[in-house]
């Protein structure tokens, strides 16, 4: 069983801007279903890699200049997402992607439909690409406010790789003073605060409400230090990480098989494919998935 915290849909419409990405790095052979365009192929690809529940944190907001990248914007429709959540109890997780730029809606708007009208359970931002802060800048605050109101996980984009105009914005201090300030705000790191490797640990490790997902960034540089505090269970660290991917910029089945080939801990490995995630989502009291994953009431 496995829970996918970076798991996009690679429908048409959907996934313009990986499809373009992984055609100029000449690398869509790698990704069947990204070419085909489908739900189905879709489902048919990662169900072949062993991933039970798809997350997809495709994002919505606009392109940004970051260094001597120039990254287009991201446009997946969130009603999409949650179609497809729909027709896929279970299966799948759309996160609602918010602009907290406002250029491409308005984000608190925009927050109460996709919770109440769409029903989607955890938003994605990137606040480093628009409006071009870090993630505990005071503008972002009414939107964390309300998510832990509504009982909404936030997803922000924590990687200084492509996040902000400086690299600094991956600073997990940046994420621990937002967890800090809203202690009922669940906090999932979309790409785990890289290449703040040895302080991301630590600091997720300090609070009880914040996760770390480094998906595409596991196995660069720093993916022992990650193998070292989960085994050793460093602070408790092995309740804290999430597995994610990163598809489709990742083969998914070459990606799990890697990541399944690291000597785990028996008593470590269900809880870093799947059961932190059902927590992190609060999807533990969600029938569906209590039946899917076999919580008991």
């Amino acid at each position: 069983m496995i829970i996918d915290l970076r798991c996009r849909i690679t429908t048409a419409g959907s996934a313009d801007y990986f499809l373009d990405r992984m055609t100029r790095l000449n690398r869509l052979d790698r990704v069947p279903a990204l070419a085909e365009a489908s739900v189905d192929a879709f489902f048919a690809e990662i169900g072949a890699a062993g991933v039970t529940t798809a997350v997809s944190v495709s994002g919505h907001n606009p392109g940004a200049r970051l260094g001597r990248f120039d990254l287009p914007a991201r446009t997946t429709p969130n009603d999409l997402l949650a179609g497809v959540q729909r027709a896929h109890p279970g299966r799948f997780l759309g996160v609602a992607g918010i602009d907290v730029s406002d250029t491409l809606h308005d984000a608190a708007t925009e927050l109460e439909r996709c919770a109440g009208e769409l029903g989607l359970k955890a938003i994605c931002i990137e606040p480093g690409r628009a409006p071009g802060c870090p993630p505990n800048d005071r503008r972002l605050y009414p939107i964390y406010e309300r998510c832990a109101e509504l009982g909404l996980a936030v997803i922000p984009q924590t990687s200084g790789v492509l996040g902000g105009r400086l690299v600094d914005y991956a600073n997990p201090r940046h994420i621990e003073e937002v967890a800090d300030d809203f202690p009922d705000l669940r906090i999932i790191c979309g790409h785990g605060c890289y290449p703040y490797v040895r302080e991301a640990i630590v600091m997720a490790s300090r609070r009880d409400n914040v996760w770390l997902a480094p998906d595409i960034y596991f196995f660069h540089l720093g993916h022992e230090d990650w193998v070292k505090a989960i085994n050793a269970n460093l602070l408790g660290f092995s309740e804290r990480f999430l597995f994610a991917s990163s598809y489709p910029l990742t083969a998914i089945g070459p990606y799990v098989e890697a990541f399944l080939r690291i000597d785990w801990k028996p008593e470590v490995l269900d809880r870093i494919l799947y059961r932190n995630a059902l927590r992190a989502l609060d999807l533990e009291r969600d029938p569906v998935f209590a039946s899917k994953y076999g919580i008991s009431a």
